[in-house]
């Protein structure tokens, strides 16, 4: 197995699925530290620029990309991705592997085939310039600021439809984005999620050689690798990975006196450990649906007095006792996109409706869990007003919440900027129940 192999094969199955994709991450335990990495670099890549790369691939060929077999589309996409979008990789290495995988597949045909794309490909390139013009149909942004010149036009002429082909958006997404939060943020948002987002940490009690500050003062930005990282949070049972936009929401209830938490969608337990940090003399109990983010849990619990796991068929065990109830809802990801590029693809009407319907029956479901006057903790990871203030208006006039605080940001940083000024988007609202 090599490094191209595996993630031809995950690509594939990706490829029958798309745009719903599979979210596990991938093992790479049969391959040495080295080829795992690549591996990760290739997925990573792809996952974060498909549409930009089907749309470059499209442009060498007389076909409907998405018509074309699964292996076949994972083999250049695999292939296009290393050309464009990874360096140091030798043409003739990336072009043989991805030839040879779709003739063992596929047939001599699809083999050919392959070879005369990537080769296209490959001779698109004209050179490398630092600083991407967003006006040219001609240029591929990269994520660190730069863009290939490429030597025709590939990229269309009308500018929403090009920065979506640019940065791997549906066009219906660039659309609403434009029409919601305004001319003056839309393609800065889009270019923010192709860059490669830095692990952000916060709670640390000194300084650590891989870590250096952000420019929010709590945080820091870890540059070391993942043993270093496990061993840096082992080191320090205070420190959390988080962003500083999903701390917020918490931080927003820094005044209130709580004796009982109930954190009902808590996924992995980061804002929990945050919940506890903000109030060390409260009771906590999490839950979540899922079971892996469950057992997760239970482990933080194990070390954690101050928590309770429960299945979230047994909250109601709790009604009337939430001094504050935290609902860090599912949502569609649009705030974080470059952490999440896969949740872009599944960009639609159909699902903002579906999602919004989630939410609510979430927050009918677990409402009775509050005290008199306790108080609602309500977040996103969204920029979509369908899955924010729209949904606290709903709480307020159905279920009789007075806002006491809300808080909306858009995700900063571009392709290039320093690490340090990257964040997250996000939302939140603290609603308090009224008697």
């Amino acid at each position: 197995m090599t490094p191209r192999s595996l993630v031809t094969t995950r690509i594939t199955k990706r490829a029958s699925q798309f745009p719903e994709v599979d979210l596990a991450p991938m093992d790479t335990d049969c391959l040495d530290q080295r080829d795992a990495a690549l591996a990760r670099a290739i997925e990573q890549a792809i996952a974060r620029r498909w549409l930009t790369l089907k749309t470059v691939i499209e442009s060498q060929i007389d076909r409907d990309f998405v018509s074309m077999q699964p292996q076949l589309q994972a083999s250049l996409l695999v292939g296009s991705a290393q050309l464009l979008l990874l360096e140091k990789l030798p043409d003739h290495a990336v072009i043989n592997e991805a030839v040879e995988s779709s003739k063992s597949k596929l047939g001599k045909g699809a083999a050919g085939f392959t070879n005369a794309v990537l080769r296209k490909v490959a001779d698109l390139r004209s050179e490398i310039v630092e600083t991407h013009d967003p006006d040219r149909c001609d240029e591929l942004p990269l994520n660190d600021g730069r863009a290939w010149r490429l030597n025709k036009n590939i990229f269309d002429k009308e500018v929403d439809i090009r920065l979506a082909q640019q940065t791997a958006h549906p066009p219906a997404l660039i659309t609403q984005w434009k029409k919601h939060l305004g001319t003056n943020c839309y393609a800065d948002i889009a270019r923010h999620s192709i860059v490669h987002p830095p692990i952000l940490i916060t709670g640390l009690d000194s300084e650590h050689p891989n870590c250096k500050p952000h420019c929010q003062s709590e945080f820091a930005v870890f540059s070391g690798n993942i043993a270093e990282l496990q061993k840096l949070l082992g080191c320090n049972p205070d420190a959390r990975v988080q962003d500083p936009a999903a701390a917020l929401a918490v931080k927003a209830t820094a005044d209130l006196q709580l004796s009982t938490i109930i954190d009902a969608c808590a996924g992995k337990g980061t804002k929990t450990k945050q919940l506890h940090q903000q109030h060390p003399q409260a009771q906590i109990i999490a839950s979540d649906t899922y079971k892996t983010r469950l057992d997760s849990l239970r482990e933080l619990s194990n070390k954690s007095p101050w928590l309770r796991i429960t299945e979230t068929g047994k909250l109601s065990e709790f009604a009337g006792r939430a001094d504050l109830l935290l609902l860090d809802v599912p949502c569609s990801n649009t705030a974080v996109l470059a952490r999440r590029p896969e949740a872009k693809y599944r960009f639609s009407r159909k699902s903002i409706e579906q999602l919004t319907s989630i939410q609510r029956q979430i927050a009918a479901d677990y409402l009775l869990l509050l005290a008199n006057a306790g108080y609602l903790l309500y977040s996103t990871c969204s920029l979509s007003d369908k899955e924010n203030r729209t949904q606290v208006d709903w709480m307020m006039k159905w279920h009789g919440f007075k806002l006491i605080n809300e808080g909306f940001h858009l995700p900063k940083g571009q392709p290039g900027d320093d690490p340090a000024e990257y964040t997250d988007g996000g939302y939140f609202a603290l609603l308090q129940k009224q008697a």
